[in-house]
């Protein structure tokens, strides 16, 4: 196979270096588009040799596309009928196989749910269509990021079964497992909004085995949580308890565990699990913080954190009882019961987990895994979810927000194993219609792409860095 592509420069103009930049960049995407097309159009031609003529038919051509980081690369295979099976197939699709075909092609789907994790939409489209062949809208994204999702919660959906059957179980051996969770309230926007109300609560939750130290240049010591998981949705408590165990399960071994720690701020929906296994404590951040809210006196509020630091938990609940007694404000007084009821629910989960007299399992990795301290979520909150899905006016479906939190997750925690075949779907990931002349009919997604090892050239190109990562 030869190909041949010119690009000629007016010399008697001014060149202008980003303007050539740019019409060198175009030529060599237009030229990769036709060494695609000409390898897959002449497999096509092999395959009409070497097929099997009594058992397949040739019923003509069809025209198709694939999206890729080169661009839209529009090329004809041939249909044929099966007369064992009486269907019509594309041997083509059947025969290649490195290489996802569909209207976008998985490498190209995989660059923009990454992207996805740390820009808004139109900023993803306008980021491939600068720096790739391919042109793509927002909309076109919006398809992706849906479909990606999508089949991050169904994977979660059937981990579950399993998990119920006892036939999931992570790699990572612990005695000891961390979790802390929390919530982060979101806008809404369309029908949710006038079901939900104009925000809805996205919990979230995070779970890992300990916290690994790494001294910075400056002689600071950084912390790192050791083999860190994280679930986020908008369900219900029991679907997310669910499906957070399905994650931890995914990761861990769960009958090598033999203390779970939970960390939470009071919610009920953490800390009231009727199944839980965990140690409760209550997050150090929150309970100290309710005092503040709830005492305006400067005196009072200094005596009861002082019974809090000092881990006098029954005085503590005595001194704001006394104080309700006393205080003739009555807005006052509402406060200080709300403080009472809030230390009260939580009285057990008030103490350290390390300081309650039990025996604590050593880490993974003594001396390397440390044990935790707790009180990661806060921060976890915001990179996660807040960063991405809060400010700049941002609103949010519920189905639209799941799906963004489930690629989210597996984003931050280094699990961006996103995979777009759907073995009980033929339905493309963008709509036929949007390149009616290009699809035809009968187009199958999950179909591969196979380099010949003759073409060793062509393995160097697809084996280059994605154009989506190159700084330019």
């Amino acid at each position: 196979m030869s190909i041949a592509y010119k690009i000629e420069f007016d010399n008697s103009k001014k060149v202008n270096f980003s303007e050539m930049i740019s019409e060198i960049f175009d030529g060599l995407m237009n030229c990769g588009q036709e060494i695609v097309k000409t390898y897959l159009e002449e497999a096509d031609e092999r395959l009409l040799e070497e097929r099997d003529k009594k058992r397949y038919r040739c019923k003509g051509r069809r025209k198709t596309a694939v999206k890729t980081k080169l661009g839209t690369v529009e090329y004809e295979r041939r249909i044929y009928l099966d007369t064992e099976q009486n269907k019509h197939v594309y041997l083509l699709d059947e025969s290649i196989a490195a290489q996802h075909i569909g209207l976008v092609d998985e490498q190209m789907s995989n660059s923009i749910s990454d992207m996805i994790c740390v820009m808004p939409y139109r900023k993803v489209a306008e980021t491939i269509s600068e720096t790739t062949g391919l042109d793509i809208s927002h909309q076109a994204v919006w398809n992706i990021v849906q479909k990606q999702g999508q089949r991050q919660i169904e994977k979660n959906d059937e981990l579950a079964k399993l998990v119920k059957e006892h036939k999931l179980s992570g790699c990572v051996e612990t005695k000891l497992l961390y979790e802390e969770a929390d919530g982060d309230w979101l806008k809404l926007q369309g029908k949710d909004r006038e079901k939900y109300g104009s925000s809805k609560e996205m919990k979230i939750g995070i779970a890992y085995d300990g916290v690994i130290h790494h001294r910075t240049k400056d002689g600071k010591i950084r912390r790192e949580l050791d083999n860190k998981v994280a679930y986020a949705s908008f369900e219900s408590a029991s679907d997310f308890r669910r499906h957070k165990e399905v994650v931890i399960a995914s990761m861990y071994d769960t009958d090598e565990i033999e203390l779970r720690v939970k960390n939470g701020d009071g919610a009920q929906w953490i800390q009231k699990d009727p199944d839980c296994k965990c140690i409760c404590v209550l997050d150090e951040y929150h309970r100290n913080k309710k005092i503040t809210e709830c005492v305006s006196d400067k005196n009072i509020a200094d005596e009861l954190r002082k019974l809090l630091l000092s881990e006098q938990y029954q005085l503590l609940l005595e001194t704001i009882e006394a104080y309700i007694n006393s205080v003739d404000d009555e807005i006052q007084v509402k406060k200080l019961r709300e403080l009472y009821r809030y230390y009260s629910e939580n009285f057990e989960a008030l103490p350290d987990y390390y300081s309650r007299g039990i025996r604590i399992p050593d880490t993974r990795e003594p001396g390397v895994v440390h044990h935790a301290k707790l009180g990661s979520m806060e921060s976890n909150v915001f990179t996660l979810i807040g960063n991405r899905m809060k400010g700049g006016r941002a609103c949010w479906s519920v189905n639209g927000g799941n799906r963004l939190a489930a690629l989210l997750c597996s984003y931050h925690t280094g699990n961006s194993n996103y995979s777009i075949v759907d073995n009980n779907s033929d339905m493309p990931i963008l709509s036929a219609s949007k390149i009616k002349t290009s699809c035809g009919n009968g187009y199958e997604p999950k179909q591969m792409h196979n380099i010949p090892s003759s073409m060793k050239w062509l393995k160097r190109i697809s084996a280059l860095k994605s154009l989506t990562n190159i700084n330019f």
